[in-house]
Formats: C-alpha cells, sequence, structure tokens
C-alpha cells in the first residue's frame, strides 16, 4: 500500500514561515504573547492540514476467494471463517 505524499516540502516550508513570522513579530515592542501563538498555531495547523489533504494512498485490489451463491470470482481484502 504505498502512500504517495507530495506535499512535504510544501508543509516544511509553510511551518518555516511561521516560525519566522512569529519570531519576527516577537521582536517588537509591545509583542502580545498570545496572539503570536495563536497565529503560530494556526500557520502551523493550515500546513499540516494542507500536507495531510494532498496524501494519496494507493490500494491494491484484493484476492479473489470463492463465496457460495454467488456467480464468478469475488475480489476481498482477507478470507476468514464466518461466525453467526
Amino acid at each position: 500500500m504505498p502512500i504517495i505524499a507530495p506535499g512535504k516540502m510544501s508543509m516544511q516550508s509553510s511551518i518555516n514561515a511561521a516560525f519566522v513570522r512569529a519570531k519576527d513579530e516577537g521582536a517588537k515592542d509591545g509583542a502580545s504573547p498570545d496572539a503570536i501563538i495563536s497565529q503560530l498555531s494556526s500557520d502551523i495547523a493550515g500546513a499540516v492540514d494542507a500536507y495531510v489533504t494532498s496524501i494519496t494512498v494507493m490500494i491494491n485490489p484484493g484476492i479473489a476467494v470463492s463465496a457460495a451463491g454467488v456467480m464468478g470470482p469475488v475480489v476481498g481484502a482477507t478470507t476468514s471463517p464466518g461466525s453467526s
């Protein structure tokens, strides 16, 4: 099950920019630590969200199994005994 995550470099750049922005804001006179932390957490959450939503998971098709009462092959991920 390969995972394709093309946005890793973009996420890293976005997080780096968020920290630089927080550093620059913190260096200003009268800076509000609470506002800086709030903006930093929002920026990081946005970067992570963009990364996670860019991920593609490739799932290989299941294996052919036999199923009683069904014509032709059935594709499933696994086989196991049933219970009632």
